[in-house]
């Protein structure tokens, strides 16, 4: 599931300075298409706090044609959300192995979609402005998790953590509790950001520094200044 390491392993954290909301979302797809220019194909969640966020976010990325964006909130069921974070991690990472002695990949939970599971998955992809001759091209592209903090909650357990390599807080965690919450769920415990590059980029606009200092305070790590090659957020020693 985790992306090829080639820098040291653990959670880094760094901060991109904006000077407002239409910056921020010009940042952000700057930051994600010099990332998409490296070797490394990179799968990333990016966490917002309001739905209103999420949906201009997603637009955005939409627009580009250049990821395959799932989004998750709370309009969507109970059973909605499973297959779309199921979808999202079988394009990110391929298929679940099967388990030892398994005749074939189970059809359950959050296994490989069945034949039942089809014309949902198409909906789901219409909802994202990809039409079905599109499909096989998207498996191609970077994956893109958006999703809401209220969401991050109700997702299925079995299927956690996420495994991203790389995080964006679009919005700030509002506190301590919220911020565990997407490194627990998007990265997983401890023993899993030792096992791989675990990376943070945090959206800071010029109103924002008060929640910036808050969240210095409580995160896990340093935030540095992300560096001007990208990369290099996955391979410098920080």
């Amino acid at each position: 599931m985790a992306a090829d390491v080639v820098g040291p392993v653990g959670l880094h954290h760094y901060y991109a300075a904006v000077g407002n909301r239409d910056a921020k979302l010009a940042t952000l797809l700057e930051l994600l298409q010099a990332l998409q220019a490296t070797t490394n194909r990179r799968h990333l969640a990016i966490c917002c706090s309001s739905r209103d966020t999420l949906d201009a976010v997603v637009h955005a990325l939409l627009q580009t044609r250049a990821f395959a964006v799932t989004a998750i909130h709370s309009d969507l069921t109970e059973k909605e959300r499973e297959l779309a974070l199921s979808n999202f991690r079988r394009g990110a990472f391929g298929p679940p192995a099967a388990a030892p002695g398994s005749a074939g990949p189970s059809t359950g939970g959050g296994g490989a979609a069945g034949p039942a599971d089809g014309g949902e998955a198409g909906s789901l992809r219409e909802r994202g402005g990809l039409d079905a001759g599109a499909a096989r091209e998207v498996e191609q592209l970077p994956s893109v998790l958006a999703t809401t903090d209220v969401t991050l909650k109700a997702l299925p357990k079995e299927l956690l953590p996420v495994g991203v390599s790389l995080v964006v807080e679009y919005e700030l965690p509002p506190s301590k509790e919220v911020y565990s919450r997407r490194m627990q769920t998007l990265f997983g415990g401890g023993k899993d950001r030792r096992a791989q590059r675990c990376v943070v980029v945090d959206m800071v606009e010029a109103g924002a520094v008060g929640a910036f200092r808050a969240l210095e305070g409580f995160a896990a790590t340093p935030v540095l200044e992300m560096p001007v090659r990208v990369e290099d957020m996955f391979t410098a020693q920080s």
